[in-house]
């Protein structure tokens, strides 16, 4: 058998056309995910700048200096405007919609523009303000804007800071305290908000309550308004796994 002589190595040899065809495809592959990434990254950049604008229109202070949202301003861009979540531990501080469906904020923005960033938005089942039970949806991003921060509560010491938020609607603000935050799926009874007062909400409240990855110390009374937080466990996959907040109105 020939041996090849390291003082004379083998001629070149031109790449077949099958190697130059596979290699062109890779390349286009990687500019078509860094063009595809650059332009999300863009999205999320406009995103951002959109809502902190919103929230400087829709979001004066009253003569005690306390936000007081302008519902007439936020329903003059969109008339599913129907509430505003702030929640400054997570430097949150956004509009909610209630829509006819669960699907039509997934991609689109509050002024209704395409967005990957979607909006919050409640349960298209939702009851309205004066609903025992209410679920608000928010996608989990990259970048950590809408829900991308709420996992920062698997944290206990994080909780420990920041227990409550406020969720404003036109009649008025609420505090809500957090007694429980756990891991789910989108096919748990959790979803479900035709909830009434009795016994049996009481044993569903206890559920999620003990459902949570630590204990709050925080125990819901009895028949309180509840609101559950929910967004996707990750920002790069689309599962059922779910990470929850439930909090109910002080």
């Amino acid at each position: 058998m020939m041996k090849t002589n390291p003082l004379h190595p083998a001629p070149w040899r031109r790449p077949s056309r099958g190697w130059l065809a596979l290699s062109l495809l890779l390349l286009l592959a990687g500019l078509g995910f860094l063009a595809a990434f650059g332009r999300s990254q863009l999205q999320y950049l406009a995103g951002r700048q959109y809502y902190a604008a919103l929230q400087a229109d829709a979001l004066p202070a009253d003569a005690a200096g306390e936000p007081a949202v302008d519902f007439a301003a936020l329903q003059a861009i969109n008339p599913d405007a129907a509430a505003w979540l702030d929640m400054p531990g997570l430097d949150l501080s956004l509009p909610v919609v209630r829509p006819a469906d669960n699907t039509t904020y997934l991609h689109r923005g509050f002024d209704g523009s395409e967005s990957p960033a979607g909006c919050l938005f409640f349960s298209a089942a939702d009851g309205g303000d004066g609903a025992l039970y209410r679920v608000i949806y928010g996608h989990n991003l990259h970048d950590g804007s809408m829900f991308g921060a709420l996992l920062r509560y698997r944290d206990p010491e994080f909780y420990a800071r920041y227990p409550t938020f406020t969720l404003y609607t036109p009649e008025g603000a609420a505090t809500y305290r957090i007694f429980s935050c756990p891991t789910a799926t989108d096919t748990e009874p959790l979803y479900r908000t035709d909830r009434t007062a009795g016994e049996e909400y009481d044993a569903f409240l206890q559920q999620l309550t003990e459902a949570s990855e630590y204990d709050t110390g925080a125990r819901p009374p009895a028949d309180a308004r509840v609101l559950t937080l929910s967004t996707c466990l990750t920002s790069y996959g689309s599962g059922l796994e779910r990470y929850v907040l439930h909090a109910y109105q002080e």
